[in-house]
């Protein structure tokens, strides 16, 4: 009996502090600087919610036209900056400072929300490529095709097999990654 008693109190105890916190002008107490909130909590009172800020800027353009080094992260949309080291960088870039690894060159500091966008290498992957020695690379493909990448400026017939292209386009980046796995070149397959 004594135990019904104390409910009562307690529950009326409960609706009085929602009420006043209801003048005060919020909601709930999940309200408070801080707090998880979820989706179906609306966020009216914060302004612009995490997926209309993303939204807002993957709205923005990307700070380049292709990138070959993207470094992202793992958030959906995910954060990207183009590690690419250029001459000049674009006229889109705010933010464009020197390369660490080669002063002569610029890397675009801006960062952009969304897919990093297309490779800037004349192909995607490369079996045969010929490479310098400097850091990064200047590469260029030897592989024989039936039709050359989109991004490639120079596709010429090959020498041994005319039926066959060539991408003569030289690259200064990273090493090609290899288009065939290395399990199917060890076994003689290509």
């Amino acid at each position: 009996m004594k135990m019904k008693r104390c409910i009562v109190p307690s529950i009326l105890l409960m609706f009085s502090l929602e009420a006043a916190l209801l003048v005060a002008g919020r909601t709930s107490a999940a309200d408070e600087v801080g707090a998880i909130l979820l989706p179906s909590q609306g966020q009216a009172n914060w302004g612009l919610g995490l997926a209309e800020e993303a939204a807002m800027a993957a709205a923005k353009k990307r700070p380049w036209k292709c990138c070959d080094q993207a470094v992202c992260t793992r958030s959906i949309p995910p954060i990207c900056s183009c590690m690419d080291q250029v001459f000049d960088c674009p006229s889109t870039c705010k933010s464009c400072g020197p390369s660490m690894a080669d002063p002569s060159r610029h890397v675009c500091q801006d960062q952009y929300v969304g897919d990093p966008g297309p490779i800037c290498r004349p192909w995607e992957c490369c079996d045969s490529p010929t490479c310098t020695r400097s850091n990064p690379p200047t590469c260029r493909c030897g592989d024989e095709v039936d039709k050359c990448a989109p991004t490639c400026k120079t596709c010429l017939p090959s020498r041994s097999r005319p039926s066959r292209r060539v991408c003569i386009d030289s690259y200064f980046g990273p090493f090609p990654p290899a288009c065939t796995p290395s399990e199917a070149v060890a076994a003689g397959g290509n």
